[in-house]
């Protein structure tokens, strides 16, 4: 688990010198605590003939601690920069063994088996492994960069390519990419109007207009002067062959293989806990793959609002597992917060408006001080139906037999907290005339379409999400569509981006065991019954024999902070400073008027908009960064 970036420039005018690349390299630190390393293959004037390959690496040590394991790491002819772990790599190193006996491994680790195993099978190397990566490899002889992301996207990895393409740059974070001079960092307004919309930004696109993601699940190669080519090898929404899913056993047994495989590590290994199901039924398969006198050890975090505080579940839950439990309780301070903000607002790299990475960040930062690595029951929501909105979808017809008045009296009242029930019914039937795909978008948005046109006059109309869902529904009912879309637009480039950011800012490394490929392929052939049949019951039945029955019967949370009495309380002289004052982003771009009723109505109560006011403030400090260089 590290962080790395490059360049390859197949031309003179993108040369990387030493100092940029240490920018480079400097950027990223957090992610890997244990080491830094730098390679340049020259620093002559790059050509066709002689292209430059500039590789830093920032290391978090988990496998092989020795010094013999750390990257750039070259076997002669390839050198690989790589983040992540590939949980199966001694099964691996065994195929290849046997595919080309008498080889002399140098590590214990998975990087070098990474590097043999595209030796000795390319590209298609990629269907061999299971784990969370992402990935760059040059080869001096053929003068080509192979770059890959994982099947899921937990880990990230940033690309831009110059426009004659010769030059390729590549990082772990987009702060590495701004090191850099060529790549065009104007904004690009595509991304801005779908940030606003839905408070990330999907792949391929970033907030730049010359920076990309590269999608999970997506692999490329490059050469100088040519467009590069890029392949897919997974879909989240279909099955693996075979695949049925009738009983519990099976999920059971495909949950504690994935578990397994994730716990492989030359570092102790701990579980985040919330009491909810996913992350209990995480602990208490851990657990259960425990020896006897092997602890096993959870984490979890507590505020002294008690709505949003889990801590009691999670304490009850590790008794009754008996884990070794550790508790945090955060008191948080208007002068803490306003401190953090800007610390996640980095990490990031672009807007990104999902609150919850504020508690993640503290979870994450108590957790370091224990172990390295961390089990999470993220993705669970995705892959069992845990959302309100998939039952929503189900029933949107119900509310089309409410008379429009009256549907529009409701969504008329107000309603100060954005999860009450009043706020679900007036986002339920506010949507009810609409078309599924639109609808779906309406339920998840940030800001409506209505409210994002008073808000940004230069919106773009296309809308990303409801191509998607459009693209995803055929073949599928509603529910199904909405699962499917979820899984590859809101798990990746929300939650497994929030995961990803907040735990590498404080080197922990998470890992999902719910994003196992082999068991996201089992989860994909659940019918919208069994998803309907009772909130993840899939799930419960499975694991009720290991867990208290109050893990099943409590209400959903969900993984908060009170963001809306915060800035209606101590964050608010922060928040009228960055949103109202004359050179922000939001003058620059928005309406002011629009942005004073938000202001208004959140603090006089008359709606709550903490999420999207957050939203504002993540972009707002995003973009003072970004001026101050």
């Amino acid at each position: 688990m590290c962080g790395f970036a490059g360049v390859v420039a197949w031309d003179e005018r993108y040369r990387i010198c030493p100092e940029s690349l240490r920018a480079m390299g400097n950027a990223l630190a957090h992610r890997g605590p244990d080491g830094q390393d730098h390679w340049i293959s020259h620093q002559n004037s790059p050509s066709a003939d002689n292209p430059q390959c500039a590789l830093t690496f920032a290391r978090l040590a988990i496998l092989d601690l020795d010094r013999r394991a750390m990257q750039p790491m070259t076997d002669g002819r390839r050198w690989l920069v790589f983040n992540g772990e590939i949980y199966n790599f001694r099964q691996l190193r065994d195929q290849l063994d046997a595919l080309q006996p008498g080889r002399v491994w140098k590590t214990t680790g998975d990087s070098e088996v990474l590097l043999a195993g595209y030796d000795a099978w390319g590209e298609s190397c990629l269907d061999h492994f299971n784990g969370m990566f992402a990935f760059a490899i040059w080869d001096s002889q053929t003068r080509t960069l192979f770059l890959a992301r994982d099947r899921m996207g937990q880990k990230p990895l940033f690309v831009a390519v110059a426009p004659d393409y010769r030059a390729v740059a590549f990082a772990s974070e987009l702060g590495a990419m701004r090191a850099l001079s060529w790549p065009d960092t104007t904004v690009d307004p595509v991304a801005l109007t779908q940030y606003l919309h839905l408070g990330y930004i999907s792949a391929p696109a970033t907030i730049y207009r010359g920076i990309a993601k590269l999608p999970p699940a997506n692999c490329m190669t490059c050469r100088g002067g040519q467009i590069p080519t890029t392949g897919v090898y997974f879909d989240p929404n279909q099955p693996g062959q075979g695949e049925a899913a009738d009983s519990r056993g099976d999920f059971r047994s495909a949950i504690l293989t994935a578990v397994q495989r994730q716990l492989v590590a030359d570092v102790p290994v701990g579980c985040f806990l919330s009491g909810g199901v996913d992350s209990s039924v995480i602990a208490a398969a851990m657990k259960s793959l425990a020896p006897p006198a092997q602890r096993v050890l959870t984490f979890s975090i507590g505020f002294d609002d008690p709505r949003y505080d889990e801590s009691k579940y999670a304490a009850a839950v590790a008794k009754h597992l008996g884990t070794e439990h550790r508790e945090f309780i955060v008191r948080l301070d208007a002068n803490q917060v306003a401190q953090d903000l800007p610390r996640l607002a980095a990490v990031f790299g672009e807007p990104f408006a999902d609150s919850s990475a504020l508690p993640t960040h503290y979870l994450a930062q108590q957790t370091r001080q224990h172990v390295k690595v961390a089990l999470s029951g993220d993705g669970g929501d995705e892959l069992f139906g845990g959302y309100d909105r998939y039952r929503a979808m189900h029933w949107g017809f119900v509310a089309r037999l409410i008379p429009p008045p009256l549907r529009r009296a409701v969504a008329a009242l107000p309603s100060p907290r954005r999860k009450s029930a009043l706020a679900r019914w007036k986002r339920f039937l506010r949507a009810a005339h609409l078309p599924p795909p639109a609808r779906y978008g309406e339920y998840v948005a940030l800001f409506s379409r209505q409210e994002l046109a008073a808000l940004f006059p230069g919106a773009m109309r296309r809308d990303l999400l409801v191509e998607t869902f459009q693209r995803l529904l055929a073949g599928r009912d509603v529910v199904q569509a909405a699962l499917a879309t979820d899984r590859v637009t809101y798990l990746p480039e929300d939650l497994l981006t929030k995961v990803d950011r907040a735990s590498m800012l404080h080197g922990l490394e998470v890992r999902c065991p719910f994003m196992d490929h082999q068991l996201v392929h089992r989860a994909a052939v659940l019918s919208t019954a069994q998803i309907l049949g009772g909130r993840k019951r899939m799930l419960k039945q499975a694991f009720a024999a290991d867990l208290p029955p109050l893990v099943f019967r409590r209400p959903k949370m969900g993984f908060a902070v009170p963001i809306g009495d915060w800035l209606r309380g101590p964050l608010r002289p922060m928040m009228h400073d960055l949103l109202t004052a004359g050179d922000s982003f939001c003058a620059s771009h928005f309406e002011p008027a629009a942005i004073l009723r938000l202001l208004q109505e959140h603090r006089n109560r008359r709606s709550d908009h903490s999420q999207r006011l957050y939203a504002l403030i993540m972009l707002e400090l995003w973009w003072r960064r970004r001026t101050a260089g």
